[in-house]
């Protein structure tokens, strides 16, 4: 009944231990092998187990920093949306003012490019105003030249009668005559030409009027020319100052023309670029707002995915553990003695860790198909192994956890099979090959010292069915007693040391056993008798020596009470290793440890084929490596090379090794 111990180290291996499910698939293990420890998966198991608690204690300061971190990041995430949505509330403003601001400059831009075309047109208008008194004013400039030309002769000429003694008489003479002339034409301009000839004629001693006086001398007549020549060029100065201040004004309106337009230029100029500008502002707006409104969109995102990240760190730290995964591979041994023998074992186990609402479960299987020859005649066997089922409801407490545990053994393997089929102890993974159907009730009770001093008691309650066990008497029938098994456990887990010291007892009820004779194939008589107590002490020890080497040893005292009711006697085992473990890299691991163990003689009611009569000593060397293929991916091998000697120079030499494949899923 190997079988059943070695399903509890699939299990270890596998997954992070429910110890409580430990020990009831341990106790499903016959009572006479009960204390025998495999050095390929009972020993490997205890220290998977106390790395394993170190391990969850990491990984719970791991999630509580995660959650720490999401929280702050949510936070984080919290307030960049607030700053995004403001960014956005200030972009669609800005994009509010900044079209109002386009709109203005459109309009305002419209209305420069009016006032332009307005200005346009008056400073043509004035222009062509301008040129207009220009050549108003050209045109009467040689009129004022002549007409001064022509006072300046006649001025010339009075001079010269004047300079020859000419009267000043007539001279005053003259000057009454143009007076009274101007007077009666009314100093008409369009009249000087008629003046100037009434002056002479008056002069000349016509009459041109009204109390003209006739006669006069030639120095009055020109006197009078010149009077009315200056008074008809004073008149044309007049007219042309006229002109002149025309054409100034209207040079000066074609100016202000002018600079109205310029100053409409540099405003449409102005303008232009501001309306420009204002579009470049609308464009850098647009894309402000659309960054905005994607930066608000992405801490949006930010925001759900921190809840959510927080919702799974929380969830990730109050189910700490959860998961599921599987374990497969192979198993191979062999061995030479009196006959040479081989096993071959292809185990298969499935561990799931999850909950129902607010409580938290443990599921376990594990089986496997097994191939066995010892070498004698009617000693292969071949089949299914037993089936153990498990259900672990835990109660994780801060200081104090209660652990729920039923075990079911599900007689799927082969319980009747030949004495000779039977492998002595310690050459390979089972030496018998099934029971009947078993219930395992337990409860664990795990007390934290500290957060790495654990203290642990488990008490388990194996309720055994009864199973024919031989081949060759196929209605020889055992009916085994209840097991009851109490366990107490001292763990330290710390970063760089572990150890664990157990203390173990079970005790037997009667069992009642049809006594077979295989030679004759024929029941001979019943055996009642009750299995001895059994008691194991154990010490497991891991120190990291250095960066990447760990120091492993161990020591287990077993012993089994003689039994009562037949003839037997006490079994006392005990068992020693020490071993190394070197860490080549985060994924690549690699392992040796050398084990001793002495056992002081056999005694098994049931398979009497693994009595020896004495005792026999074992020495082996485990080599193996472990690999990290990714996080959810693991593959392990070990291989064993052994010498098993028996008291009386009889014995057993051999190796085994075993290909596992893990999996979380």
């Amino acid at each position: 009944m190997r079988m059943m111990r070695k399903a509890l180290q699939r299990r270890n291996a596998l997954l992070r231990s429910a110890a409580v499910c430990a020990l009831c698939l341990g106790a499903m293990a016959d009572d006479a092998l009960a204390a025998s420890h495999d050095t390929l998966h009972d020993v490997p198991g205890y220290f998977s187990y106390m790395s394993n608690v170190e391990a969850e204690i990491r990984s719970y300061h791991a999630a509580v920093n995660a959650l720490a971190q999401v929280k702050t990041d949510l936070e984080n995430a919290r307030a960049n949306l607030a700053e995004a949505r403001a960014a956005t509330e200030d972009a669609a403003k800005n994009i509010v003012l900044v079209g109002q601001n386009l709109r203005a400059a459109e309009d305002h831009l419209a209305a420069v490019r009016t006032a332009l075309s307005v200005a346009e047109e008056a400073s043509a208008a004035r222009t062509a105003e301008a040129i207009a008194a220009q050549q108003a004013e050209a045109d009467y400039a040689p009129q004022v030249y002549a007409q001064r030309a022509q006072v300046n002769a006649l001025s010339a000429q009075e001079s010269r009668l004047t300079d020859t003694g000419t009267g000043s008489a007539a001279g005053s003479r003259r000057a009454e005559v143009v007076a009274r002339v101007l007077s009666e034409v009314g100093y008409e301009q369009n009249r000087i030409m008629d003046a100037q000839i009434m002056v002479e004629a008056a002069l000349a001693g016509g009459s041109v009027g009204v109390g003209v006086e006739g006669g006069t001398t030639q120095i009055d007549a020109i006197s009078a020319q010149l009077t009315a020549a200056q008074a008809a060029l004073d008149a044309v100065e007049v007219h042309f100052d006229a002109l002149t201040a025309a054409r100034e004004m209207a040079e000066d309106a074609e100016r202000d023309a002018r600079e109205l337009v310029a100053e409409y230029q540099q405003e449409l100029t102005a303008s232009t670029a501001d309306l420009t500008q204002l579009q470049s502002d609308r464009v850098e707006a647009e894309n402000y707002d659309r960054e905005a409104r994607a930066w608000a969109s992405e801490a949006a995102r930010d925001e759900v995915t921190a809840q959510k990240q927080l919702a799974q760190s929380e969830h990730a730290l109050k189910y700490l553990g959860e998961g599921k995964g599987y374990q497969t591979g192979l198993e191979y041994y062999a061995w030479h003695g009196d006959h040479a023998g081989h096993q071959l074992y292809l185990p298969f186990s499935y561990f799931a860790r999850t909950h129902a609402g607010r409580t938290k479960l443990d599921y376990g299987l594990s089986t496997g198909y097994v191939k066995s020859d010892t070498g004698y005649e009617n000693g292969s066997v071949s089949g299914w192994t037993d089936t153990q089922l498990s259900v672990t409801l835990r109660n994780e407490k801060k200081v104090n956890r209660v652990n729920y545990g039923f075990a079911l053994n599900v007689p799927t393997g082969q319980s009747r099979f030949a004495r000779y089929a039977v492998v002595p102890e310690g050459l390979a993974r089972f030496t018998d090959f099934g029971a009947g159907w078993q219930y395992i009730p337990s409860i664990e009770v795990v007390h934290l010292i500290t957060e790495r001093d654990h203290l642990t008691g488990r008490l388990s309650y194996a309720m055994r069915s009864g199973y024919d066990y031989a081949k060759e008497v196929p209605s020889a029938h055992v009916s085994p007693g209840n097991i009851f098994s109490q366990e107490v456990e001292y763990l330290h887990a710390g970063e760089k040391r572990q150890y664990m010291v157990q203390l173990y007892h079970s005790s037997t009820e009667h069992s009642e056993q049809d006594a077979a004779d295989t030679d004759n194939g024929t029941i001979t008589g019943k055996n009642h008798y009750r299995d001895g107590d059994e008691w194991e002490l154990r010490f497991f020890h891991n120190q990291q020596i250095s960066k990447k080497n760990e120091l492993q040893f161990y020591t287990i005292y077993a012993l089994t009470e003689a039994a009562s009711g037949i003839t037997s006697q006490s079994v006392a085992r005990q068992y020693y290793g020490l071993g190394v473990r070197h860490r080549i890299s985060d994924k690549l691991t690699w392992q040796l440890m050398a084990h001793y163990a002495h056992v002081n003689n056999t005694s098994d009611p049931l398979r009497t084929a693994l009595n020896t009569g004495g005792g026999f000593s074992r020495r082996s060397l485990v080599a193996g490596v472990e690999w990290k293929i990714t996080e959810r991916r693991n593959f392990t091998f070990q291989a064993e090379r052994y010498v098993r000697r028996d008291e009386g120079g009889f014995g057993y030499n051999g190796w085994g090794f075993i290909l596992w494949y893990q999996e979380s899923l």
